[in-house]
C-alpha cells in the first residue's frame, strides 16, 4: 500500500515538474517560411505571446499548462492568429529544448507551425 501510494506521489510529481519546466521561460525556432527569421515563444502560466526579430509582435495567446499539455488560444488579431479556437499540444522537453506534439487544433497555421518544431531555450 505504501509502495502504490509512493508511486502515485512520484508519478503527480514528475507530471508537475516537466509542465513546470516550460513555464516562464523564452523558446526560440528558425522559420525560413513566411519569416525567413527567428521567432520568440515566451511561455507565462496565463499568457504568452510570439516575437520575431523583423516584426515585433506576431500574436498574444492564452496559455493553460496542465500536466505534459499545452492549450493556446489566441486573443490578438491579425494575420497569424486564430482568435476564438483551442489548440492542444503534447509537451516534450529535455529542460533545453521544447517540441509540441499537436493532439488537436482547429487552425491549421497554428498547427503547421507548432508540430514537430523543435524550440530552443532563449537566455
Amino acid at each position: 500500500m505504501i509502495a502504490l501510494a509512493y508511486c502515485i506521489f512520484a508519478a503527480s510529481l514528475l507530471t508537475h515538474l516537466h509542465s513546470q519546466s516550460i513555464n516562464n521561460r523564452n523558446w526560440k525556432a528558425f522559420f525560413s517560411d513566411p519569416f525567413n527569421d527567428t521567432l520568440v515563444f515566451h511561455i507565462h502560466s496565463d499568457s504568452s505571446f510570439v516575437t520575431s526579430n523583423n516584426a515585433g509582435h506576431l500574436l498574444r495567446t492564452n496559455c493553460t499548462i496542465t500536466a505534459d499539455t499545452l492549450t493556446l488560444s489566441d486573443y490578438s488579431t491579425g494575420q497569424y492568429s486564430c482568435p476564438d479556437t483551442k489548440g492542444k499540444y503534447k509537451i516534450q522537453t529535455d529542460g533545453h529544448s521544447l517540441t509540441l506534439k499537436l493532439i488537436e487544433d482547429p487552425c491549421d497555421g497554428r498547427a503547421r507551425a507548432l508540430d514537430g518544431v523543435k524550440w530552443i531555450e532563449a537566455k
